[in-house]
């Protein structure tokens, strides 16, 4: 997947998006991916439908992603730092890999079963700045969420972000849109590759909130471990369920 942030023209009025080039690097360490079969991923009140798992009671359909659900614990534990279901269900939804601010790797489930060779990455925790599903507009961004590299000043999504979300808002403000859209729905001639969907709700402080999409190109060099390997590592972030 790829290392260049996709730019995003709003109208003729607003400039593009600043590209992401490369900062430094923050070290070469592999991305550990931590390998679960279905019931080690229900553990962690997860269900993905894919792998055809019993469904938790708090579905995410309404939040864009119909295959996941999450268990009424998970659920708890956000809820008490102030994130909402729509909201953990975009960022377990995100295609992430490191926390923006302190660039600290999340922790990873990586499912396989899917058929036909497929696997899936899910993150089992997240940044406390994706609580109301806009991480780019409030995360203190000093790193890439997919490659561990620091970003330049130039690289900051801030600037983007605070363009993009006075142009969803009011587009919200005009046409009262409600559920999940997409960046062509905005019109403008706007383009960006940086979000999955969008998703109108009123149990987002913003109104909306969206999932990240991942870059495209080549994946980081990723190493495979079990969860007990995986806590042995330092500067790795902790699973949900070791916070409580």
């Amino acid at each position: 997947m790829m290392t260049l942030r996709a730019a995003a023209l709003l109208g003729l009025t607003m400039a593009l998006a600043p590209v992401a080039c490369h900062g430094a690097r923050a070290d070469d360490a592999k991305l550990a991916l931590i390998d679960m079969t279905a019931r080690d991923l229900a553990d962690q009140g997860i269900a993905i439908r894919d792998l055809r798992m019993r469904p938790f009671p708090n579905s995410c359909e309404g939040a864009g992603n119909p295959k996941l659900s999450v268990s009424n614990e998970l659920l708890q534990h956000f809820r008490a730092r102030r994130f909402s279901l729509e909201s953990v269900c975009l960022g377990l939804s995100s295609h992430i890999h490191y926390d923006p601010e302190s660039g600290r790797q999340l922790p990873l489930a990586n499912l396989t079963g899917l058929g036909h060779g497929r696997e899936m990455v899910i993150p089992l925790n997240l940044p406390d700045c994706f609580k109301n599903a806009v991480p780019d507009l409030e995360c203190d961004s000093k790193y890439d969420t997919w490659e561990h590299y620091r970003l330049k000043p130039r690289d900051d999504p801030r600037p983007f972000a605070r363009k993009f979300d006075a142009t969803v808002r009011q587009y919200l403000e005009r046409t009262n849109a409600s559920g999940v859209f997409h960046v062509p729905d905005l019109g403008q001639g706007m383009f960006t590759s940086s979000y999955e969907w969008l998703l109108a709700s009123p149990a987002l402080p913003r109104g909306y909130g969206y999932a990240l999409h991942g870059p495209e190109g080549d994946d980081p060099e990723m190493e495979n471990l079990d969860l007990s390997t995986y806590r042995k590592k330092a500067d790795v972030g902790s699973l949900w369920s070791e916070q409580r």
